[in-house]
């Protein structure tokens, strides 16, 4: 009994110890103070209320868009309830639609498709708080700590430029935010002020989440009248898409879909997706369920 007591308080203090004594807070403390002149104290206080979570490190290592089959993931997006709230969400915001079609060339279907896969247009944007998924990240995922190391800079750059309380910002398990669920270092350069107000929020803004979802994917090359899926392919795909072809770019890809193995041609504006999230399970569900709400 003592022992699983002794094992208890061990993992209790493990989950529960903050990130201020952690062996890479000194050097973070030092480039926030430094650099971008931040108060230590200030920088302290944050780290000293930040906890290691394991379920975040957990899920990380395991995300849908890698462990599901193209049938189970295509079945949690492509289903009625999220075909009939897009279709609703289109019609709720058919004029910024229009202002950001002709603005941008993205199609509303499109914007409202990844805002649906994300977010399920808005409603659950993310239960951790976000200080304690790039902490956790990028302290304690050695895989990718880099990465999130940089992410967590860009984080506290990001809430004193648009004046969120650092410790109350929630998002996702990895860190991504809002409606269209934006990391940090993509919140601060493609995040955009589409109502007018002159602060860019994609936590509360219809408007603003649009427009950067559109901006985001315009920047990252998508063309306007451009397909996603062009065609299927029974055979060579060189042999479909000659050198004088429109398509500059393009991504051969196959599913399993039931019984079958179905052939796709992604296209630049498929690729301009995949730079919204680089599995193609998640760009060809975008485009799935954006079929749909054209119906």
């Amino acid at each position: 009994m003592k022992y699983f007591i002794l094992l208890l308080t061990l993992f209790s203090l493990e989950t529960s110890a903050n990130y201020l004594s952690h062996p890479d807070a000194a050097a973070l403390i030092e480039e926030l103070v430094q650099e971008h002149n931040f108060e230590r104290e200030f920088v302290e206080k944050v780290l000293s209320n930040a906890n290691k979570q394991q379920k975040i490190i957990e899920s990380i290592s395991s995300p849908a868009e890698f462990t599901l089959t193209w049938d189970r993931y295509k079945n949690i997006f492509i289903e009625e309830k999220r075909i009939a709230n897009g279709k609703k969400f289109i019609q709720d915001n058919l004029e910024t639609f229009k202002r950001v079609e002709e603005e941008y060339g993205v199609p509303k279907e499109v914007i409202t498709a990844i805002i649906g896969v994300e977010t399920r247009y808005g409603k659950i944007q993310g239960s951790y708080r976000v200080i304690d998924s790039l902490l956790t990240l990028g302290f304690d995922y050695p895989r990718r700590a880099k990465f999130f190391r940089s992410e967590l800079v860009k984080f506290f750059l990001l809430t004193r430029e648009n004046e969120l309380n650092i410790e109350e910002v929630k998002g996702s398990y990895a860190g991504a935010m809002g409606f269209g669920q934006f990391i940090s270092s993509s919140y601060r350069a493609y995040a955009i002020d589409y109502d007018g107000d002159g602060y860019a929020d994609l936590f509360n803004s219809v408007d603003d989440a649009i427009g950067s979802v559109a901006n985001y994917l315009y920047v990252h090359g998508w063309k306007r009248d451009g397909e996603i899926v062009t065609v299927t392919y029974p055979n060579n795909v060189r042999k479909i898409f000659k050198p004088n072809s429109s398509v500059s770019k393009f991504i051969p890809l196959s599913f399993i879909e039931g019984d079958n193995e179905l052939f796709f041609i992604g296209d630049d504006n498929f690729i301009a997706i995949t730079k919204y999230n680089i599995s193609h399970f998640y760009a060809m569900a975008v485009y799935y369920l954006s079929e749909e709400l054209k119906k």
